[in-house]
């Protein structure tokens, strides 16, 4: 074979490894286009899912808010009854919503963004330092019911001030701490967030400015706009 032939051979041959490559790019591109588009419908139909909650729940003064309590990417939505200090979590599951906190009474939750935990504060005898308060933890995969009044705390601390035999505040308070309802010292409960990868500082509060609440009427209308857009 003379160099005419292989040359014009070679450069066949190179066309169409680049036309190979050039198809398989493109193909890619709308895998991946077609894969974030689903992956938005998702979202957009599995939310509308809280509807029938919204619908069926007969609090006066309800407050919603959307928060991402999970790792996935369709948000959870909080209910608080603002009257009894009462919150309730809905979380998707096979586009059905299901219930993961049942009317737990505390003055204040907050939550572990993608990590799934809850906290959720209460304090007696006025709080502060001359009262008492504690902060009990909840790590949602540890329970296979919805979480209650009831269950036991993955774990938490609590402050009791100290009184004299006047009923005067000495100045001092006892802290004790505990996991799974078993009493720990306060290194064990360090390690605790050391091993949840989690910091106190990072709880936030469900009614913290820096995430989306809604009146009843203003998440029903979220949700048809999500509804509407889709269609």
């Amino acid at each position: 074979m003379n160099m005419k032939k292989i040359k014009i051979l070679l450069q066949v041959f190179f066309s169409a490894l680049v036309c190979c490559m050039l198809c398989a790019c493109q193909a890619n591109s709308t895998k991946n286009t077609v894969q974030e588009q689903d992956g938005l419908s998702e979202h957009k139909i599995n939310i509308q899912a809280y509807l029938p909650v919204i619908a069926n729940i007969d609090i006066e003064d309800a407050a919603f808010s959307l928060i991402f309590l999970d790792s996935d990417t369709i948000p959870e939505l909080v209910v608080l009854d603002r009257y009894l200090d009462q919150y309730s979590v809905y979380t998707i599951k096979e586009d059905s919503a299901i219930c993961l906190i049942d009317s737990l009474t505390t003055v204040e939750m907050s939550y572990f963004e993608k990590e799934n935990i809850i906290s959720a504060f209460f304090r007696w005898n006025g709080g502060g330092d001359e009262g008492g308060y504690a902060n009990r933890y909840y790590q949602l995969d540890q329970y296979s019911e919805p979480l209650t009044d009831d269950f036991v705390p993955s774990f938490e601390f609590t402050y009791n001030a100290v009184y004299d035999i006047n009923g005067e505040w000495t100045g001092e308070g006892i802290t004790e701490y505990y996991k799974k309802g078993e009493r720990i010292d306060e290194t064990a409960y360090n390690q605790i967030f050391v091993d949840f990868n989690i910091s106190q500082n990072d709880a936030v509060s469900c009614s913290s400015e820096n995430i989306q609440h809604f009146t009843r009427d203003e998440i029903l209308e979220y949700l048809s706009t999500e509804m509407a857009e889709e269609n």
